[in-house]
């Protein structure tokens, strides 16, 4: 009995000996979130890039959570569900391969605006078909969109992470993408549907990504020269 207790306040004192550590690793960590943010919001390619990833996420949001229930008001089955992911994945595992090729050539802020116009025919073709195999083509879509789209994000905010913040900022893109925007998808999604139903809601999903994408289009055409073809650290470039 003696023994045990005098191993149990040998383990209560060890316990005690690591709180003060644990409090200043997340102090820390806090600190760096925060120097994070602050060299994030100077940066005029980073806010953009992230506002993008938000609104993919929020488009991400929308078409995951009631793509499948349109198929099954055009009276598709497991069986077709099935087969949309299957069609999905075979179509996206390529693109992870040649997703670096096409982000030196194009800029990650193109292949964003791409994913993002990606969604307005995948929209658009949800809400216009009448056969649950016509959402064949969106679902093939829908692997290759995903595939560019998250290779990209990760590549550029790991270079353009500050030295030792490579997981803050990679903690940023998966916040924005989903966290915040398939969370803020999926409720603006539930709330149109009910009240225009599913069809209606992907008209207006892709109306509203296409509008936003023609206008950033435009912004970066009269901007001209950014940062997302040779992205650097924010601290360099703020430097």
């Amino acid at each position: 009995t003696a023994a045990k207790a005098g191993g149990d306040e040998t383990a209560r004192n060890s316990k005690r000996r690591q709180e003060p550590q644990k409090q200043q690793q997340q102090q820390q960590q806090g600190a760096q979130i925060l120097h994070g943010l602050r060299l994030l919001l100077r940066n005029d390619d980073a806010v953009l890039f992230f506002f993008l990833v938000f609104v993919v996420g929020v488009s991400s949001g929308v078409i995951e959570n009631f793509a499948y229930v349109r198929l099954r008001e055009v009276g598709g089955t497991g069986r077709e569900m099935g087969l949309s992911r299957l069609v999905s994945s075979a179509a996206g595992a390529p693109m992870f391969w040649f997703s670096g090729p096409l982000t030196q050539k194009l800029g990650a802020d193109r292949v964003l605006v791409l994913s993002l116009l990606s969604y307005v025919v995948r929209f658009f073709v949800y809400a216009g078909m009448t056969r649950p195999l016509q959402g064949l083509p969106a679902e093939a879509l829908r692997g290759v969109t995903f595939a560019a789209f998250w290779s990209t994000g990760t590549v550029f905010a790991h270079r353009i992470s500050p030295p030792g913040m490579g997981a803050t900022m990679l903690m940023f893109l998966n916040a924005m993408y989903g966290g915040l925007g398939q969370s803020m998808g999926a409720i603006i999604g539930g709330k149109l549907q009910s009240r225009l139903g599913t069809a209606k809601t992907f008209v207006y999903s892709g109306l509203f990504d296409l509008a936003f994408a023609i206008g950033v289009g435009l912004y970066l055409k009269a901007r001209g020269g950014n940062g997302f073809r040779d992205p650097r650290p924010m601290g360099e470039v703020a430097a």
